[in-house]
């Protein structure tokens, strides 16, 4: 038996080594291929460009659960991005997730993939594919600008839901009044719920469209008039004086759970603040599960709600120190032995920024409360990131 555990570590650590080898090929050939991108054309006039991009996370990890040292590949991406004759741009990423983590089996999967078609310039652009949908500050960041290593538990219960992660629609979005205002709303399939279900699992299914809106208001520096809904970062790394401020809904109809079917009614608030080196942010997400037809006779409605609050402050000019402090409760109005009850995690946090969210060390603990069972399971983790 351990000399099969032994040959699984080793398998696993030596698939690591291969994608991290091809990485670096990568890397190392990236110049010439970003030099040469604007001239990668079909006809040869430069009338579609493309431009390729990576994003790797190396990361160790020790928890009180397995007290395992892990070292592994958390999120490898594989990007292209470019314009289309002047009209549309594209993009499209791929994901390769945990590679060499203990009990993962890590596949190739598509996770952002999508046209932008800019229709008035600032006021109004419409986006179709696979893309981020429209809920969330923590979830409209992208991991490679994110304060600390990981989202909050909220975002990750919203993201079971369905409600907060990439998915397949369409939306509109615009930033008028300078770049005063963002606003952004859309349709999409629920992808992140349905699942066709197993011996171990419930089959779930999303027949209704998810129908999501968010609105945010930047008080002091403006956000980029013609950037993206979801070009949001946790730290600006001692830059500018941001004050955003916003509010997002979302609703999705004939939710199957097995043989009950429930509507789902999601809404959040969320705050960014930053002045120079000091930079507070939070958010507070809400949701409920309204049951219309049931199996075995009337179901309560399922009530969750979760918010974090984080700071950070640039000590040195490179050198950022985090704290967060966040909950998560998913049964607040059911007993407390259904889903756990409230979880309660405080994470302190060290980045140093090499050059900027590009090439980054982070390094975080977590201590982690459980309010019905307490169980061992802080974690530590350290991760370098290298993003382009």
């Amino acid at each position: 038996m351990m000399k099969s555990i032994n040959k699984q570590k080793n398998k696993r650590q030596a698939t690591a080594i291969r994608l991290l080898l091809m990485a670096l090929v990568f890397l190392l050939s990236a110049a010439p291929l970003w030099a040469q991108s604007q001239h990668v054309t079909p006809d040869g006039k430069g009338n579609i460009t493309f431009i390729p991009g990576v994003r790797m996370q190396v990361r160790y990890e020790y928890n009180d659960i397995d007290q395992n040292n892990d070292f592994y590949i958390k999120r490898l991406r594989w990007k292209g991005k470019g314009n289309i004759y002047g009209i549309a741009s594209y993009n499209f990423e791929v994901k390769v997730d945990n590679t060499g983590k203990f009990n993962q089996a890590p596949r190739a999967l598509l996770e952002h993939a999508w046209f932008t078609v800019p229709i008035v310039d600032e006021l109004l652009t419409f986006r179709v594919g696979i893309e981020d949908d429209v809920f969330s500050r923590n979830a409209l960041t992208s991991d490679s600008k994110l304060l600390f290593m990981d989202r909050s538990q909220v975002k990750e219960a919203l993201t079971v839901l369905g409600v907060t992660d990439n998915t397949i629609g369409a939306l509109i979005y615009g930033r008028p009044a300078g770049g005063h205002i963002t606003y952004s709303a859309g349709i999409f399939d629920n992808l992140g719920f349905n699942n066709a279900g197993s011996l171990d699992a419930i089959a779930r299914k999303s027949q209704g469209a998810m129908t999501v809106a968010r609105v945010a208001f930047d008080l002091l520096d403006p956000a980029s008039p013609n950037g993206s809904y979801d070009d949001y970062q946790s730290s600006y790394i001692g830059e500018g004086q941001h004050l955003t401020i916003g509010a997002n809904v979302a609703n999705v109809v004939k939710t199957e759970l097995g043989d009950d079917v429930f509507n789902l009614f999601c809404w959040g608030v969320d705050a960014f603040f930053n002045y120079g080196p000091f930079s507070v942010e939070g958010e507070y997400d809400t949701y409920r599960e309204h049951f219309t037809e049931t199996a075995n006779g009337p179901l309560p409605d399922i009530n969750g709600d979760g918010f974090y609050v984080q700071t950070a402050y640039m000590a040195l000019p490179k050198l950022e120190f985090a704290l967060r402090y966040q909950e998560l409760d998913q049964d607040h109005d059911l007993a407390h032995d259904i889903m756990g009850g409230k979880v309660m995690w405080t994470s302190v946090g060290a980045n140093y920024y090499i050059r900027g969210h590009t090439f980054k060390v982070q390094a975080e603990y977590t201590f982690k409360r459980e309010e019905t069972h307490e169980i061992d399971n802080d974690i530590l983790q350290v991760q370098i990131q290298l993003a382009f």
